[in-house]
């Protein structure tokens, strides 16, 4: 009896663990924000925040146009010695583009490479 009590709380632990999310290295913790000034009238201002319990918020916005966030829908990241990947989380995400790659970049002390911008440490 003892021992299937024991293997239900096992089976148990498991799928509870595998419904949380997963976090990376927890390393970088801080706001990184990108302005490319004016070009025109296209004003481009994107920023993440990266919290100590590994998870990530991003927002950004082009022009006038309204601002896209990820409110409500959840991120988090690992890093290899300075390569910095970004995943998308469960929470709020369709079931396809669960635990998938968001974004990928290099992480510097001061400041992250993403695609051709690079987001200063504020």
């Amino acid at each position: 009896m003892k021992r299937i009590l024991g293997f239900l709380l096992s089976a148990l632990c498991c799928v509870l663990m595998s419904g949380c999310e997963k976090y990376g290295d927890t390393s970088i913790v801080g706001t990184f924000v990108y302005r490319n000034g004016y070009t025109g009238s296209m004003r481009i201002y994107e920023r993440y925040e990266f919290k100590s319990n590994g998870s990530v918020y991003h927002a950004s916005q082009i022009g006038n146009t309204s601002e896209f966030n990820t409110d409500g829908c959840s991120l988090y990241y690992t890093l290899d010695q300075e390569v910095l990947t970004i995943y998308h989380g469960t929470k709020g995400w369709k079931k396809e583009v669960r635990n998938t790659v968001y974004k990928t970049g290099q992480y510097f002390e001061d400041y992250i490479l993403i695609g051709d911008k690079r987001f200063e440490k504020q």
